[in-house]
């Protein structure tokens, strides 16, 4: 695994991991982000590059003018950026998390390579908590055993840290019993898929109006997750809310 992967898996897990115990969306100053020299910060650069995402440091700013950083690079290889290349910049605390659009102003090689972006005017945040839950529309399969030849398809309405709201056309079980619940979803362009317990908290079953069926609302909480499946989870939920915050509930 190259370093780049691995320090962006560091940085997702440590953006996901910070959680407090408010959820808002409002407009920031830069001063707001408190950013110091050396503070990882995530890129998002033009699909034509090829490579969706990658970190980089903070290596100064002037203030108006230009914030400046590492130059990306992804596979151990530069990112060929060029001027006026629009980028989205996505910066992560322990309680906040922040977004800006901005531009390359220049690509520098000497005395090693780093990039001035353009300074940002408009900065969006979030507040971001444990329990924060977003709108998804997940494909899943429930059933009492994972390995059940039997699992009933079913949707994830929404999905939080602890929990998912899952719709299914059948019964899976009563108020208060356990099922296996697998579902997939794609975590910064890569495709994941996690099978876990999860208790029945509550069921609201609506029946059609031509009496053929019924709609089920299973409200489930994760049981005995793995640490590898919280952090997969949370960061899910925070990738949400920072690219589409109007799915947070």
């Amino acid at each position: 695994m190259s370093e780049t992967t691995i320090e962006q898996q560091e940085f997702d897990g440590q953006a996901a991991e910070g959680a407090s115990d408010d959820a808002g969306h409002k407009g920031f100053s830069f001063e707001d982000m408190r950013l110091a020299v050396g503070d990882r910060l995530q890129v998002e650069c033009p699909a034509a590059k090829g490579v969706s995402r990658s970190v980089v440091r903070v290596v100064g700013y002037v203030e108006n003018l230009s914030l400046i950083v590492t130059a990306p690079q992804a596979r151990g290889r530069r990112i060929e950026l060029v001027d006026n290349d629009p980028v989205i910049v996505r910066v992560f605390s322990r309680q906040s998390a922040f977004a800006f659009r901005t531009s390359v102003m220049r690509v520098c090689r000497l005395p090693f390579d780093y990039v001035h972006l353009s300074f940002p005017t408009l900065i969006q945040g979030s507040v971001i908590r444990k329990a924060t839950r977003v709108r998804t529309r997940l494909a899943a399969e429930v059933g009492p055993d994972a390995d059940d030849p039997a699992m009933q398809p079913g949707t994830l309405l929404n999905i939080s840290a602890t929990g998912v709201l899952l719709h299914t056309r059948a019964s899976v079980g009563d108020k208060g019993g356990t099922v296996r619940l697998r579902f997939g979803f794609k975590l910064h362009d890569v495709d994941a898929e996690l099978t876990v317990a999860a208790d029945i908290r509550n069921v609201e079953r609506e029946d059609d109006s031509n009496g053929e069926g019924a709609d089920y609302h299973y409200g489930l909480d994760f049981r005995n997750l793995q640490p590898n499946d919280r952090l997969m989870i949370r960061s899910f939920v925070y990738q949400t809310i920072i690219e589409q915050p109007r799915h947070v509930l």
